[in-house]
């Protein structure tokens, strides 16, 4: 009896705790349209991302950007201003950041989030506290089906990604696949897609594998893996523990190819080492393409910065420039109103090709891209 007491006021403080805090948000949902429909020329716009880690081109074409719109008055005669913070993918950094985004009923919209686990809890809170979210790196498919009015996403979602790697797989001659992912929103999702679509274009997965990235050890996997006749591994995972894999697959003397999940990081490339080189990986970026939009794109950000950009410049860039378009036509910094000019606007050309979302503000279609690391360097091959 005394135990059934225990769990029944334990579940009852939890429901009693949940409550509170999804009423705490709106609450801050119904403070930020009061504060926000107050005159102002000023639209503040939060960042998160993992900067230190990734230390890829996400700043700079943010800065870019933000220097663009302000100087030209693309916003409609509105400035933009920035609160940037680093998650390092750090869990606790990660919530405390949105939880400051949502307690500042002064901002209108946060871009990033990296890393779909902390991006589908930070969809959640912004949604209750009215924040405009605008995704331009998570991926997980269900994360735009729940009928949220503030959530749009300018990357495809995992679904999409997946049924194109199928076909790019199979168009390989890759047919008997040994998939691997991550236990997390990202890894599971992929990989489930990614096997949905193959099974749709007669394929085979002959090997399924699974890990934690909290505890890690690919020596059993990597070994099995040398007896599973298998033309292509799928890793679905991110960096730095895809580095891992592929180091300790060609340790044992592995020669599988492998397709993977991950981006061309620093981190990545230190873990990897001499594995990285035969590496095949997606991106959502060419920085070659011939749009009038990324030539402009690449020769003002190289005379900028003195190198080329990469995804998330080129992602970064676009996604601040989608907002200032939205923020100019409607004349507002009410998340919902910019929202819904998002979602139901023309398509936008940007320097990473063409952005057209659905109802649920999901990104409709985008060309993905095959990369291969030879002598160190991504190799476009399809």
């Amino acid at each position: 009896m005394k135990k059934i007491i225990f769990w029944v006021a334990a579940i009852g403080l939890l429901a009693f705790f949940m409550f509170t805090q999804f009423s705490s948000f709106e609450r801050k949902g119904l403070r930020r349209f009061e504060v926000l429909n107050n005159p102002s020329q000023e639209v503040i716009v939060g960042v998160c991302w993992p900067f230190s880690v990734n230390q890829d081109g996400m700043a700079d074409g943010l800065q870019m950007a933000l220097d663009e719109i302000n100087s030209k008055n693309l916003a409609g005669g509105k400035t933009i201003r920035l609160i940037i913070r680093d998650d390092s993918f750090n869990s606790v950094k990660q919530k405390l950041i949105a939880r400051e985004f949502a307690d500042n009923p002064e901002m209108s919209a946060v871009i990033g989030y990296y890393d779909d686990g902390p991006a589908i809890q930070a969809s959640s809170i912004f949604e209750s506290s009215r924040l405009l979210h605008l995704l331009i790196g998570a991926n997980n498919t269900d994360m735009t089906s729940h009928g949220f009015n503030y959530i749009n996403r300018t990357v495809l979602s995992s679904d999409r990604i997946a049924t194109k790697l199928a076909k790019l797989s199979t168009n390989h001659g890759y047919r008997k696949i040994a998939i691997l992912w991550e236990e997390d929103a990202y890894g599971e999702d992929l990989a489930y897609q990614y096997q949905v679509g193959l099974d749709q274009l007669n394929a085979k997965v002959v090997y399924q594998w699974s890990y934690s990235r909290k505890n890690v050890d690919f020596r059993l996997l990597v070994n099995e893996l040398k007896m599973i006749d298998a033309d292509m591994i799928f890793f679905s995972g991110i960096e730095p523990i895809a580095g891992d894999f592929l180091r300790a697959a060609r340790k044992v003397g592995l020669k599988t190819p492998v397709l993977g999940a991950f981006n061309n990081t620093p981190e990545m490339r230190i873990h990897a080492g001499s594995a990285y080189e035969g590496a095949i990986f997606f991106g959502f970026y060419n920085v070659h393409s011939q749009t009038p939009e990324n030539q402009l794109f690449v020769k003002k950000f190289f005379d900028r910065y003195g190198r080329n950009p990469d995804t998330w410049a080129a992602q970064s860039y676009d996604a601040l420039h989608i907002l200032a378009k939205a923020i100019k036509f409607t004349g507002s910094r009410n998340p919902l109103d910019l929202s819904y000019a998002i979602r139901y606007a023309d398509a936008f050309e940007g320097a990473n090709g063409r952005y057209k979302f659905d109802r649920a503000g999901n990104l409709e279609d985008k060309p993905l891209f095959l990369y291969v690391i030879q002598h160190g360097v991504p190799v476009l091959i399809q």
